[in-house]
């Protein structure tokens, strides 16, 4: 069994509980503290230990509580039934992943990561949670198979923590389609898509668009930044998939405008 390192007592106290800006005031407390730690196993704010970098500030805030913000998270755990089938495309090492395969336990995880590092990684990981009902597909989800590159374009933060799909530029890639991995697996259903590509995410769509049709994914959370945000929720919207935000306090309104950059929770009407 893994030795986990020790963390400051008030960070054990304060990794539970929720409260605005959050991750922000506990980098502040202890980024500098737990930081030369490195590469370790360590307890997260999802109550589970997972090997982390804490020498990069990415991967503290998953030590520090619900990463990304809890209003998502909150919410994706009184939704998802107990049998829930997920896809989590951009798996990454599992920041989110972490949370949402125990609330499943009779459910799947399809967790789509095209890239080496960070699927290496997120394999080491759950090779010590084999309870967690987890599948990585080493592949990115687009609109038909393909072979293209992930480039690298945030080597500074590191772990494969922003990646972008390119035609020339990085390591070899497989690129999938979301309806026909479903069919590989005799998956009918979607429960829960969370689909982070970095600007892939139309295409990722297309390859989902006979299940979009029929509406037999319930629900996705799909980051949205400037003009691609907006085509996502033009594209979602003529198979009657309404964009919702969080607000401040956790509930849900639809917007009149996107944000610059926001993530997006596309639920049916």
């Amino acid at each position: 069994m893994m030795k986990t390192v020790s963390l400051p007592i008030p960070l054990t106290w304060i990794q539970p509980i929720d409260f605005q800006h959050k991750l922000g005031i506990c980098e502040r407390l202890f980024g500098k503290a737990i930081s030369s730690e490195g590469i370790c196993w360590v307890k997260t704010g999802s109550g589970i230990s997972w090997k982390l970098d804490l020498a990069n500030p990415t991967h503290r805030w998953i030590v520090y509580g619900k990463y990304e913000g809890a209003a998502f998270l909150n919410w994706a755990q009184k939704f998802l039934p107990t049998d829930a089938i997920i896809v989590d495309s951009g798996a990454n090492i599992g920041q989110m992943l972490m949370y949402l395969a125990q609330w499943i336990p009779q459910g799947k995880i399809l967790a789509f990561e095209p890239g080496n590092e960070a699927a290496k990684w997120l394999e080491e990981c759950l090779t010590i949670h084999t309870s967690l009902p987890v599948e990585i597909i080493r592949a990115g989800l687009g609109a038909s198979p393909a072979q293209l590159h992930l480039n690298n374009i945030g080597a500074s933060i590191g772990h494969g923590a922003w990646n972008q799909i390119s035609e020339t530029e990085g390591e070899i890639i497989q690129i999938v389609s979301l309806a026909d991995e479903l069919a590989n697996r005799s998956m009918t259903k979607v429960d829960l898509w969370k689909l982070d590509v970095e600007g892939y995410e139309i295409p990722a769509l297309k390859g989902a668009e006979s299940l979009l049709k029929e509406q037999r994914i319930k629900a996705i959370y799909a980051e949205l930044i400037g003009n691609n945000g907006q085509q996502i929720r033009n594209y979602l919207a003529q198979f009657g998939y309404y964009c919702y935000l969080f607000d401040s306090h956790g509930k849900l309104y639809s917007p009149a405008q996107l944000p610059s950059h926001t993530n997006g929770l596309f639920i049916l009407r």
